[in-house]
């Protein structure tokens, strides 16, 4: 099984992060785009950054292509989120919150995902420069 990282959008405030990436759900399933590429690799786990930081990973249930049949995205506040899934992109569903890394582990944003291993990555210089 294979785990991948994006990287949350740096134009979304703190404020926001800290309660998608917090201890109390937000939503009972979290729906994030991979793109127009289905992945090779069963992916289990979905990794964020967020302002250079990695901030913590989800669940991955699934990745699906989005149909149409999907729900409409909702922001924090119930309201019906400008942004929606495009058609016939790969979707990775996430039934469960956040699982918060307590440690202090950088990463540079980028477009797109990327396969990762956090075991593997920590032990870089990389990880530790911000």
């Amino acid at each position: 099984m294979a785990e991948i990282i994006k990287t949350w959008p740096a134009s979304l405030s703190a404020r926001v992060a800290a309660r998608i990436f917090g201890p109390m759900p937000s939503f009972s399933t979290y729906f994030f785009t991979i793109g127009r590429g289905k992945p090779k690799d069963h992916i289990d786990r979905l990794w964020f950054t967020y302002q250079g930081r990695i901030l913590g990973s989800f669940h991955v249930a699934e990745v699906i292509r989005n149909d149409g049949s999907l729900p409409r995205l909702h922001r924090l506040d119930g309201a019906e989120s400008a942004w929606q899934m495009n058609p016939d992109a790969w979707i990775a569903v996430c039934p469960s919150s956040c699982k918060r890394l307590r440690e202090r582990v950088y990463m540079s944003g980028f477009r797109g995902w990327r396969y990762f291993s956090i075991d593997s990555y920590r032990l870089t210089p990389d990880a530790r420069v911000r």
